[in-house]
């Protein structure tokens, strides 16, 4: 298929490919996802992009959870503490990246739903400079609460609701989880810091200048950058494909 053809078929953004584009023809395509994540010029169109996700993974009956989807990407829209790191432009990377290491798994129709809520909620409502000094998972329980109230009963069973609750938490930085063996909770913890690893120094200062400005850190965005290196200490990479795109 030629590339005019999947600009039209589940492009991901006026201007861009289809995420399915993008994989078939990686690495040269590796410029064209990091313009993608980089741009924030506009707002991202959340639930379209989310769908285009779903699409690409193969699911499309999707009426039955689209109102809750609706309302998932209007939460996560809001930006209400005016983030300037964790917003949209932050959604929109993550649920790019975690379709992009979807393609390279073997997951089941139900895991393939689930993996599109995690992705675009697992911040949600996300609270930026107020966090810090908070218990631990403050942050992960409260976008997990958000998410139960939307989805349990509705569209989830009470075990991929847990299953859920537990790759929130996962995301808590500080902390790396143990026993990682859930591909679902492998694709997020990647996605979630590979916009800031896979395309060299320059991108990750570029975005935790972004983080800078959101928790009003004083020192020098290369020195932010430098700390969240040392944090990602034994917390590693999950996925052969996560590894090898750094």
């Amino acid at each position: 298929m030629g590339y005019e053809k999947q600009m039209k078929n589940l492009s991901i953004d006026k201007g861009f490919p289809s995420i399915g584009y993008i994989v078939n023809n990686w690495p040269q395509t590796k410029n064209i996802l990091k313009k993608f994540i980089l741009s924030n010029h506009k707002k991202p169109d959340l639930c379209s992009l989310a769908i285009t996700c779903m699409h690409e993974l193969q699911v499309f009956k999707i009426n039955s959870i689209k109102s809750v989807l609706i309302k998932c990407s209007k939460l996560c829209a809001r930006n209400i503490s005016y983030n300037t790191y964790h917003d949209q432009h932050h959604f929109k990377s993550v649920l790019v990246i975690s379709c992009i290491l979807a393609k390279h798994l073997s997951l089941n129709y139900r895991e393939r739903v689930l993996l599109i809520f995690i992705a675009l909620t697992h911040d949600m409502n996300h609270q930026g400079r107020r966090v810090l000094g908070t218990k631990p998972f403050y942050q992960e329980n409260k976008s997990y609460e958000g998410l139960e109230k939307l989805l349990f009963k509705k569209i989830l069973n009470h075990k991929e609701i847990k299953r859920i609750k537990r790759i929130f938490q996962s995301t808590y930085f500080p902390v790396k989880p143990e026993n990682v063996n859930d591909k679902i909770e492998k694709i997020i913890l990647d996605a979630d810091i590979l916009s800031s690893l896979m395309f060299g120094p320059d991108v990750g200062i570029k975005l935790a200048r972004r983080l800078k400005h959101e928790i009003r850190y004083n020192e020098r965005t290369e020195l932010l950058f430098t700390n969240f290196l040392k944090l990602l200490g034994e917390k590693c990479l999950y996925l052969d494909f996560s590894k090898k795109s750094c």
